[in-house]
């Protein structure tokens, strides 16, 4: 059986708390409205409701359910594929330094890669460069993780159409020629 709580009495001369103006003016609209909102006997469970018994027996077996069917939503794991053919310059384990460039508006970045089994590591500024000593920025650190996204591109556009390699190295060539062109006039 249920146990029903029951309020202990307000003393006759105590303090009396009231939760708003509304029930401090004690209005007939405030008493029509409280009603309406809180109905007599809405706290109470009555009638064939559930018992905390049947309660946390349905929680128990809903919570079993989610754990048996929730055991084949893992993310499949992820391995790096070992070369089968290493290059011949190249001992496995072993680091390789490259001097590169990122491509910026306003120049590009000098930079030092470094690779492990011909996959990037880390990017780094080249201090041989003068005009970086070095240094990098946080775009740079960031874009080694650009290497490895699988959702970038993997295929040469050009305005919009898919192009091969021999269009990608002659639109290159024609841009450097004019590129040299402008820098030999100023």
């Amino acid at each position: 059986m249920k146990r029903v709580f029951q309020h202990p009495p307000e003393p006759a001369n105590g303090k009396h708390y009231w939760r708003g103006l509304g029930e401090l003016n004690d209005t007939a609209e405030f008493r029509q409205w409280l009603e309406r909102e809180f109905p007599p006997g809405s706290a109470e469970l009555n009638g064939d409701e559930w018992s905390r018994r049947d309660f946390l027996k349905l929680m128990g077996a809903s919570m079993a359910l989610a754990g048996i069917g929730l055991t084949s939503c893992r993310r499949p794991e992820l391995h790096l594929v070992p070369f089968t053919k290493n290059v011949e310059w190249t001992i496995p384990g072993k680091f390789l330094y490259y001097a590169t460039a990122m491509p910026r508006r306003s120049g590009a970045v000098p930079l030092i890669a470094t690779t492990v089994d011909g996959r990037p590591i880390k990017l780094e500024g080249n201090p041989l460069h003068p005009t970086s000593g070095g240094a990098t920025d946080t775009f740079v650190q960031a874009s080694i993780l650009d290497l490895y996204d699988p959702s970038r591109s993997r295929r040469f556009v050009h305005k919009g159409k898919t192009s091969n390699r021999a269009d990608f190295d002659a639109y290159v060539g024609t841009l450097r020629t004019a590129l040299t062109g402008k820098a030999n006039r100023s």
